[in-house]
């Protein structure tokens, strides 16, 4: 009976330290982070992948099609459970992107769906006084999470968003 009753408290105690334990941020926390960290934040969109249609927050998958995918939704976006995108409205490069995968395994292939969005902004903003921001725009991964940053100091929100993540 003892045994059984010790068993029975370790497993309550495992049960409770798990439904206790921190759960990861949201991309929307991450943002926040980001958003904080850039000096001089241009007015801009927040995008979130459980938005509704009717929500500002929205992106249909034609906008998030031409923003990752050439047009087509990126298959790369199967791996993704959850993002946030924030996007200047005016014709200044910064944009921040947080995508969450399934697995940390995932995060290479999302990586390079930013990879290719990165580049296609180097192109666009070459020879423009915006390019030092895209050259110096990073994609990173951070456990599950694949960060995309464009801002005039991506070092400095990407050490921010670390902090949350």
């Amino acid at each position: 009976m003892k045994k059984r009753g010790l068993a029975l408290l370790i497993l309550c105690c495992l049960l409770l330290s798990v439904g206790c334990a921190p759960s990861s941020p949201a991309p929307e926390q991450v943002l926040c982070a980001l958003t904080d960290a850039e000096i001089g934040l241009p007015t801009g969109q927040l995008y979130l992948s459980h938005a509704e249609a009717h929500e500002a927050t929205y992106l249909s998958d034609d906008m998030l099609s031409t923003l990752y995918g050439n047009g087509e939704l990126p298959w790369q976006l199967s791996l993704v459970e959850d993002y946030g995108i924030f996007l200047s409205s005016v014709q200044h490069p910064c944009e921040f992107a947080v995508f969450v995968c399934y697995s940390r395994s995932d995060t290479d292939q999302v990586a390079t769906m930013c990879h290719a969005r990165l580049d296609a902004l180097r192109a666009h903003y070459t020879g423009t006084p915006f390019a030092s921001y895209t050259q110096n725009a990073r994609v990173a991964v951070v456990g599950r999470y694949v960060l995309l940053i464009v801002s005039s100091d991506a070092d400095h929100a990407l050490n921010a968003a670390r902090r949350v993540l």
